[in-house]
């Protein structure tokens, strides 16, 4: 299956919330040799978001992704255990660029994975941009990339529905501890080859 080289300009929305979670209950398997989940007082803090990629970037789909802080190579990187589109271009692109272990799914009412809702909202003032480096293993292969998000931020209330029995059941009535929206938002994701 075909996809875009790297990088990826992608556009977009999202929500994103960041939940406190037991160590023992994070994935791990997805981390190169040598890097490390980051634990305060054996809780990993996991950030969940459902996107939006928009016209105007190199693809157009919807993303549900688990990230993580890790300290690989000396410096702190995301790495993703858990990650859903409903591309399968996306699917095919993500794993073989940069090991992320994307999945099919569909999304909507009567998700098995996942449903969101975010309301209200506080603007946060300016553009806001984060950049820094993935860490990924998938099917026995260690793959780092850089990666760069910038947009509009507003402080949300937000409520996720997660199936006890689903594959985020581990955040299953847990309250996130901030939660926010991403507006206008540009995502580059890889290096020119």
């Amino acid at each position: 299956m075909r996809y875009p080289p790297e990088p990826w300009h992608l556009r977009g929305s999202a929500v994103i919330s960041v939940f406190r979670v037991p160590r023992d209950q994070v994935p791990g398997d997805h981390l190169p040799s040598g890097a490390r989940l980051l634990a305060v007082a054996g809780n990993v803090f996991v950030a969940v978001a459902f996107v939006t990629y928009e016209p105007g970037g190199v693809l157009s789909y919807d993303e549900l992704l688990v990230g993580t802080p890790v300290w690989d190579r000396g410096s702190l990187a995301v790495s993703i255990p858990q990650i859903w589109v409903d591309s399968e271009v996306s699917r095919t692109g993500g794993r073989e660029l940069w090991g992320i272990p994307k999945q099919l799914a569909r999304f909507g009412q009567g998700s098995s994975i996942a449903a969101v809702s975010a309301g209200g909202g506080v603007p946060l003032p300016g553009r806001w941009k984060v950049a820094g480096p993935t860490a990924q293993r998938l099917d026995g292969r260690d793959v780092r990339a850089k990666a760069a998000v910038s947009g509009r931020v507003r402080l949300v209330r937000s409520a996720w529905l997660v199936p006890a029995g689903g594959p985020l059941g581990y955040l299953t009535g847990r309250t996130p501890l901030l939660s926010v929206a991403l507006d206008d938002m540009h995502l580059t994701f890889g290096e020119a080859s």
